[in-house]
């Protein structure tokens, strides 16, 4: 891919400092804020050194803007489940994957004791628990009954709609967005096999699939980093741009671990398109280094200029950075 200096030089001079939206022609708010001065003042340096740079490139009509170099990748979970051992800390396959909660170790470790956890009583011929927790068996018995999944696809299909025979079963909001990397607490029972959280995919902006891997509890920052250093364990492999929609959390946790010391020689973390434009208004750290399609000239490999039906110019994002989803 290439384009000729005298585009760019034009491109500098004539489009104003703004983002590309997710459909590649709204404008995504300006930062407001306590940083929103110094924000402004810095967009316009690097405006200015853009133009500088662009000028000269356009004294040298040789010279080409040349993008075959530059490469990216994108990482998005998949929250699709699959299932694993239920005892806590194994993430071995179930050995009966029809209503199985162990693997196979588990399942001869347990075979005769009572599914809550800690529990060292025998269970009641029958059922997964002893004398003591034949409630709670119960409960679980009761909330995965046939009955309870049809009153489930009812209330997804009718929300608003009150039905008080159904059973009331207890539903928690899982941690995808989470700021730091907490996970949730620990089942109190194995009656069930527990689940991964997502599928971690890696994906050339084409969509072929490069690598993926699965996040068991939550998809944090700390766990995407430990990914991309497996996939990507030396310099010379790491791309350039790693596109995924809470990049600017996992560039927070990279400053705080350290690993941006070696991260940052090669790579920026940028948020996909999508996701760019519900980013808060007020982060600085993110608008000014995980912006997809900044214009201010201090990543011109994200934008080019193309040409629509009727030869006009407009900006366009040099990347698909939706990949993964489409």
């Amino acid at each position: 891919m290439h384009a000729s200096a005298s585009a760019y030089t034009q491109f500098w001079n004539d489009y104003p400092a703004a983002v590309l939206g997710a459909d590649g022609n709204s404008a995504v708010p300006s930062l407001v804020g306590e940083y929103a001065a110094q924000s402004a003042h810095e967009t316009t340096q690097a405006r200015q050194q853009a133009r500088i740079r662009a000028e000269r490139i356009g004294n040298n009509d040789e010279m080409n803007v040349d993008y075959d170099d530059v490469n990216m990748i994108v990482l998005d979970g998949i929250v699709m489940g699959p299932v694993h051992c239920a005892h806590l800390g194994c993430t071995k396959d179930v050995r009966n994957a029809r209503g199985g909660a162990f693997c196979y170790d588990h399942e001869r470790a347990f075979k005769d004791w009572c599914h809550i956890r800690d529990c060292p009583n025998d269970n009641i011929t029958g059922t997964l628990a002893c004398q003591r927790h034949q409630s709670a068996w119960r409960k679980h018995k009761l909330e995965h009954s046939q009955s309870s999944y049809a009153g489930m696809r009812r209330l997804l299909q009718r929300p608003e709609e009150n039905l008080p025979w159904q059973p009331r079963t207890e539903r928690s909001n899982q941690p995808h967005d989470n700021d730091d990397d907490d996970e949730p607490p620990p089942r109190s029972h194995y009656f069930n096999s527990s689940r991964f959280y997502c599928v971690e995919t890696i994906c050339a902006p084409c969509g072929v699939v490069i690598a993926w891997t699965k996040f068991d509890k939550s998809e944090s920052p700390t766990k995407i980093l430990n990914f991309l250093k497996s996939v990507y364990p030396t310099q010379d492999s790491r791309p350039n741009y790693i596109c995924i929609d809470k990049a600017c959390k996992v560039l927070r946790t990279s400053i705080a671990n350290r690993s941006w010391d070696t991260w940052q020689q090669t790579s920026c973390f940028i948020v996909d398109s999508y996701h760019y434009i519900n980013h808060h208004t007020t982060d600085y750290l993110c608008r000014k280094w995980c912006n997809p399609a900044s214009l201010d000239g201090s990543a011109p490999n994200l934008v080019k200029v193309a040409k629509n039906k009727e030869g006009n110019d407009y900006l366009q994002r040099a990347f698909n950075t939706q990949a993964c989803s489409s």
